[in-house]
């Protein structure tokens, strides 16, 4: 068996052959695989089991579509044939709750959460908190949410955030996890109904210091007063950017002083800018939908700077206007028997909450 990895620049076609597979056979593996997967669309560290007979033909591929399923190809020279088979799994909850002493981000860091977790977490609250501006130490976040493990006990994937709270200055802001109607969207919702998401976050970036305000400002290069016509968001090199609205592409692509630049089209209102980003997210290019909370690019220094930084404008109506003080509309409102199914969400949530710290506190009167 050998076991196969693929490497940056590497097609499925060109790893199998890489580990020693024949032409014939690795060309008729990959066309066995296309009831199940498109081996066009196989990232860069996806690893496979590889199983050779004697005379050095394929005999078998093993390859983890995703954590529950696993498609295995078998058979030999033009007989291979594919099947898809679901992995069985136990779904678990797990509550955090912390103080914050800087950021959230490292707070939950802090306290054990996982990375995906801890983005998620940033990207539901985005279209509520200005991270920048609104969080103060002694602040408080509380995370509820799934992880699921493999029978075997050897593979874990973090799930979904059920319920979350941020307390900031003595206010609480909860959200829940709700789909309102069968096959619909999933959103997150506050306690009245109202859904979190708006047509823009209130900031693209998480843990950064606003170094510069919209307005007339002394340009830090040219040396003389001109107009600021956006944001700048001060963090470190790699620093994740994330899409302040769904939207398509414009332009990623570099802009003369604002070297990495990124323009999405929202809507037909808004329009929203990122530029001296030092590269841009994952498949970002000219074209492409993006979705709310998507990395779009990472904080860098290109262009005319001084420093590294993102700098973050927004156009309403092809008009530069001040992020900070942009009435953002916001998303759908449940009533009537939608917000009394919703209401059923709530209650389900917290007794669930209710009995893990219960069973927190008996462990420790034990113990």
């Amino acid at each position: 068996m050998k076991e196969i990895e693929i490497k940056y620049g590497q097609g499925l076609m060109d790893a199998l052959l890489d580990s020693g597979a024949y032409n014939v056979d690795a060309f008729n593996v990959i066309n066995s695989l296309k009831d199940h997967f498109d081996a066009r669309k196989i990232q860069v560290g996806q690893k496979l089991n590889l199983y050779y007979l004697s005379n050095g033909n394929i005999d078998r591929l093993e390859m983890k579509k995703d954590f529950d399923n696993l498609i295995i190809v078998q058979g030999k020279e033009k007989n291979y044939g594919s099947t898809n088979v679901f992995l069985p799994s136990q779904v678990i909850t797990r509550h955090t709750f912390g103080f914050i002493d800087d950021s959230l981000f490292l707070a939950a860091q802090r306290k054990g959460l996982p990375q995906i977790i801890i983005a998620n977490l940033i990207r539901i609250f985005s279209y509520d908190v200005d991270f920048q501006r609104e969080i103060r130490k002694g602040d408080q976040f509380e995370v509820f949410y799934e992880r699921k493990l493999s029978k075997d006990g050897r593979s874990v994937q973090e799930g979904n955030i059920l319920f979350a709270k941020l307390t900031l200055s003595g206010k609480e802001i909860s959200l829940f996890r709700h789909t309102p109607s069968k096959g619909g969207f999933v959103d997150y919702f506050h306690e009245d109904g109202q859904s979190s998401k708006r047509a823009l976050m209130k900031t693209p970036i998480e843990g950064a210091r606003l170094s510069s305000y919209y307005g007339n400002r002394k340009h830090p290069v040219l040396g003389y007063n001109r107009m600021h016509k956006g944001l700048d968001f001060s963090a470190p090199t790699g620093t994740p950017i994330m899409a302040a609205g769904d939207g398509v592409v414009e332009r990623a692509s570099w802009y003369g002083s604002f070297g990495n630049y990124l323009r999405i089209r929202h809507n037909g209102t808004y329009k929203t800018i990122y530029a001296h980003m030092s590269k841009y997210g994952r498949g970002i290019k000219k074209g492409v939908r993006v979705q709310q909370g998507q990395i779009v690019g990472y904080v860098g220094a290109t262009g005319r700077v001084t420093g590294r930084h993102l700098h973050y404008e927004v156009y309403m109506n092809g008009t530069q206007v001040n992020p900070l003080t942009l009435k953002i509309p916001s998303g759908i409102k449940l009533k009537g028997e939608a917000f009394q199914k919703f209401k059923v969400v709530i209650e389900k949530t917290n007794q669930m909450i209710k009995e893990i710290k219960s069973h927190i506190l008996l462990t420790r009167e034990i113990t």
